[in-house]
């Protein structure tokens, strides 16, 4: 389903709610399902998850739910921060995920389904090879632009969970370097994909999305193939943990529950649920 795009200069247009909905009847409804709920577009939001969660508060918005912006003026990252979305320079987007039948010890595995699925996205739009640095950071590993080393991060994802959740997602596109917030950070653009049409971008990134969370919900093969693109695995990592502890090692293994192995110096290796990952050597 690849197809050239429509340049950078208007790959900043405002996305066309007519042209989504003709690159989303490109892609076949998932088996024996109906397809989610065509996305809101929107000019500007302090945040496409904070949008979402109002709509959640109405009773209004079942799985599928997708809020697009153009712009967020408060995006949010991992562990509070917050995300940097130029106007029109990137796709900033949340869906809303059913997690009430998925049983606890399960969910953690969401954010590691949606990684895949995004990637898998941008893998065929743009042929980047496109891998997660763990949880979920899309990245793109060997030399970039001016010999700038990896792995260089395009986006992230965020969930916040509760019976339904909410999944963000924020890919630079566009984005040049004086707009990205930090050195190790890239675009789609500075990557040479400069062609990249927003309105394609988003409908593979929701039937990808879809299609891995489906297997998130049978649970066949998905840490297996996450696995297969995670780059942390084999790499040493120092791991900032949320209660301030930092922990060094060779990154082992994904556990069955998504969990980060790391092994330390003397051999003993711990399993981390959540934490800021640096590839100490690459």
């Amino acid at each position: 389903m690849n197809a050239r795009g429509v340049g950078e200069r208007s790959s900043r247009a405002p996305l066309d709610a007519v042209a989504v909905r003709e690159w989303l009847a490109r892609y076949p409804p998932p088996a024996g399902a109906s397809w989610w709920p065509q996305p809101r577009l929107l000019a500007t939001t302090p945040s496409t998850n904070t949008e979402l969660a109002a709509l959640l508060a109405t009773g209004r918005a079942p799985e599928g739910t997708c809020v697009v912006a153009e712009h967020q003026s408060a995006g949010k990252g991992r562990q509070g921060r917050g995300w940097a979305s130029p106007a029109g320079a990137g796709l900033w987007l949340s869906v809303v995920i059913d997690m009430a039948a998925v049983v606890p010890a399960q969910r953690g595995l969401l954010p590691l389904a949606a990684g895949l699925g995004v990637a898998d996205a941008l893998t065929e739009v743009t042929g980047l090879a496109v891998l997660l640095k763990w949880p979920n950071d899309l990245v793109i590993d060997g030399p970039g632009q001016g010999g700038a080393p990896g792995p260089r991060k395009l986006g992230g994802l965020l969930v916040e969970a509760g019976d339904q959740g909410i999944l963000g997602c924020g890919i630079n596109v566009s984005a040049q370097l004086a707009e990205l917030p930090t050195a190790s950070a890239t675009s789609l653009a500075l990557e040479g994909a400069t062609e990249v049409d927003r309105g394609q971008l988003l409908a593979a990134v929701l039937w990808h999305l879809r299609r891995r969370v489906d297997q998130w919900r049978c649970g066949k093969g998905l840490i297996d193939d996450y696995r297969g693109r995670c780059l942390s695995l084999g790499r040493q990592v120092v791991v900032s943990m949320p209660g301030g502890e930092v922990l060094a090692g060779l990154a082992t293994e994904v556990g069955a529950d998504g969990q980060l192995g790391v092994t330390d110096s003397q051999g003993n290796t711990r399993s981390v649920a959540a934490g800021d990952v640096i590839h100490a050597t690459i």
